[in-house]
């Protein structure tokens, strides 16, 4: 600064002074504040991170409202899920039904070649979309394997809802992931239509979590 400046200007003169004097301690204060950026820097890098490496599935109803509607299970993760169990919880008056439907019911003579008309289960690539079935087959399915006969008559307007819940693997993950949404059935001038119970897929994504969907694969062994 200009001795001109120093000479007219006190105030100038002093703060100056006081720079000089507290030099260490603003540099001290500069760092720490430097720090701070870069750990909120960080913080948000590594969130932005963990998001998209972690595995999301939507479990979807597309083609109508009605229990012919099909049930869609789309990867939205950035690599392959390996579907290893698809269960079905129905809702009935009288209690409720816990059922794997993972492999496919009534496939009769010659099996089918292509995996994904025998079974449920499989690979599903980043951004990919499998049709599971309509509703009502998957209600179908866990009725009878609840039913006492096997060739026993089942009414799927009995259902109130029904909760679809899939179990991965993904990655190097060393648990299980999962997904669940519910649909409530319901009664429209004598018409039964499915719709989700919320919005959005529930992800289970917690370790606790995790660790009871091996109790999930355990039953559809």
């Amino acid at each position: 600064m200009p001795p001109a400046f120093e000479a007219h200007h006190p105030r100038g003169r002093s703060l100056l002074q006081w720079i000089a004097r507290h030099q260490e301690l603003l540099t001290a204060i500069t760092g720490i504040g430097t720090l701070l950026v870069w750990l909120v820097y960080l913080q948000v890098f590594i969130s932005s991170y963990r998001r998209q490496i972690r595995a999301t599935l939507l479990i979807t109803r597309g083609a109508g409202d009605g229990l012919e509607a099909r049930c869609f299970l789309s990867n939205m993760s950035s690599g392959p899920v390996y579907v290893q169990s698809v269960l079905v919880t129905v809702e009935q008056p009288d209690g409720v039904l816990v059922c794997p439907v993972t492999d496919m019911l009534d496939l009769e003579g010659e099996l089918p070649a292509a995996p994904h008309l025998r079974t449920r289960q499989g690979s599903l690539g980043s951004g990919a979309t499998r049709d599971i079935g309509s509703f009502h087959d998957l209600m179908q399915h866990a009725l009878r394997a609840g039913a006492k006969e096997n060739d026993a008559a089942v009414d799927p307007s009995s259902v109130r809802s029904i909760l679809l819940e899939v179990v991965g693997i993904y990655g190097s993950e060393d648990l299980p992931i999962g997904a669940r949404r519910m649909f409530v059935v319901s009664n429209a001038n004598g018409r039964l239509i499915i719709q989700g119970q919320e919005l959005g897929t529930s992800q289970v994504r917690s370790r606790r979590a995790r660790k009871k969907l091996v109790a999930d694969l355990e039953r559809d062994r």
